[in-house]
């Protein structure tokens, strides 16, 4: 498998997060280019194939939050991985009478309406790099994640990698409960407190993300803090 240089990597994300000119390949001077990137906040999550209205919130008062394209709104750093984080405190409006749960953020075009999703993540305390797993032909499935032990009931999200398939049963981006837990191995369920196991028909691999939902309810005012969405490469 090929992948893409740091050179690139570094380039392509300064282009799109800090409207960074790429010499000789992209320039950021269309007619009217976009200033701000806009987050989102989603009860599930959005998908590689939806838009920034797939699963949004709509708890009273939401409305999704400008992040400039300036080394203000968002930092390009490192190499292997090259990542990008938000620079500043992202902070929604107060929710009102109606409150929500979200899984998961997403980042986008638009201030409102079906536009493109650039990337989405799951909410919580994600530390890079996510943790691999690999699982074997089983009923219920069992995943191996090496150093890696969780508790009964966490939440966790899977996703594929570009050299690995999630094992058939499992769908990626679903929120999913940890059903059994020991030195590494799990079982996981679409419910807690001892939910019906997840049971595969293929083998698989891909990473694992431990999730924190964010509930909000009235005069609750969501925020990530400076550096708590990351976006990153190989």
């Amino acid at each position: 498998m090929a992948s893409f240089s740091n050179s690139v990597e570094n380039s392509l994300l300064a282009l799109i997060f800090n409207a960074t000119n790429w010499a000789l390949y992209a320039d950021n001077t269309a007619t009217t280019p976009l200033t701000n990137l806009f987050v989102s906040l989603h009860s599930a999550d959005p998908g590689e194939g939806g838009t920034q209205n797939t699963n949004e919130v709509a708890y009273t008062g939401y409305a999704r939050v400008a992040g400039a394209r300036t080394s203000g709104g968002w930092t390009v750093s490192g190499t292997d991985p090259t990542q990008v984080v938000n620079a500043a405190i992202i902070t929604f409006p107060i929710c009102g009478a109606t409150g929500a749960t979200a899984t998961h953020w997403a980042i986008g075009t638009l201030a409102s309406g079906a536009g493109v999703i650039l990337t989405s993540g799951p909410v919580g305390p994600v530390t890079g790099p996510y943790q691999g797993f690999t699982c074997t032909l089983a009923s219920p499935g069992s995943l191996t994640v090496p150093g890696v032990t969780f508790a009964v009931d966490d939440r966790v999200s899977v996703y594929h990698t570009p050299t690995a398939v999630l094992p058939t049963g499992f769908t990626e981006g679903t929120v999913y409960f940890v059903g059994t837990a020991s030195a590494g191995v799990c079982t996981l369920s679409t419910t807690a407190a001892n939910g019906t196991p997840v049971n595969t028909s293929s083998t698989g691999a891909g990473v694992i993300i431990k999730q924190q939902p964010l509930v909000i309810s009235t005069n609750i005012t969501p925020s990530f803090a400076a550096g708590a969405l990351k976006i990153m490469t190989d």
